[in-house]
């Protein structure tokens, strides 16, 4: 099947899990940069799709999503949304940064009917602004030009209502679902009390958290595996149903 978006199906050689694995990934990346963790997943068993995140130049022939809100945050949900409902399998959602945030839009509008779990890697942040800030430094090393131009366009083509929506958007999912949020301690994009705030308020959700002191900005997998699969495993394998 040819899926929109450049999406994708990466099948496991050896299937012992009936969820397929659905990757969002992070802004300013694309799927063939989480290789890595869709060659993990698939060793594991898990069937994987992947697709591309529309890049900002969308704005511009489809400013405002099907929700009647400008921004990117609500076209990559509606993205989200579709590719999800062309899935039969249930899924557990793997997303990364503050992407996070429109899977947790599209999960919302589509009530979480066929989506047993998530994995939140690096984010999402509750305090967007300063994760812009931090951002701004990150890119500093492009020159100041460069960086206060990426630094502002951020919000604006975000959201107007940056992430404050997201708390509405997590209070619609069921009782006791299932999160695992993956923090590096030494993150400077999007600290651990920043992801910290999205989840502490919503105590229906079954969150926990894998923190990796060690590690930044969604490097863990990348940098520290041990200690990454050491988590991430264990949880699959909790809230995955075997192949009989």
């Amino acid at each position: 099947m040819k899926y929109p978006f450049d999406g994708e199906y990466f099948s496991s050689k050896q299937k012992r899990y009936n969820e397929v694995i659905f990757f969002v990934h992070f802004y300013d990346g694309s799927k063939s940069q989480l290789r890595r963790h869709i060659d993990l997943v698939n060793e594991l068993g898990f069937d994987a799709f992947a697709f591309n995140l529309l890049d900002k130049m969308a704005l511009f022939t489809n400013p405002i999503s099907r929700s009647k809100k400008p921004g990117l945050k609500h076209l990559w949900a509606d993205q989200i949304h579709d590719l999800l409902n062309l899935l039969p399998q249930k899924k557990i959602i793997y997303s990364f940064s503050n992407p996070s945030a429109s899977a947790i839009e599209a999960m919302a509008t589509r009530h979480n009917l066929d989506i047993v779990a998530m994995v939140c890697d690096s984010g999402p942040s509750t305090k967007f602004l300063e994760s812009v800030f931090h951002l701004f430094q990150h890119y500093r090393k492009e020159g100041l030009v460069n960086s206060i131009t990426k630094t502002l366009i951020t919000p604006l083509v975000w959201s107007p209502y940056l992430h404050k929506d997201m708390h509405d958007h997590l209070e619609t999912f069921p009782k006791g679902f299932k999160i695992l949020s993956i923090r590096g301690w030494k993150d400077m994009l999007i600290p651990p009390n920043h992801i910290d705030g999205t989840f502490e308020p919503h105590t229906h959700l079954d969150w926990r958290k894998l923190s990796l002191p060690k590690a930044g900005h969604l490097n863990g997998l990348k940098d520290f595996k041990d200690e990454y699969t050491a988590g991430l495993i264990p949880f699959l394998q909790e809230v995955a149903t075997p192949v009989s």
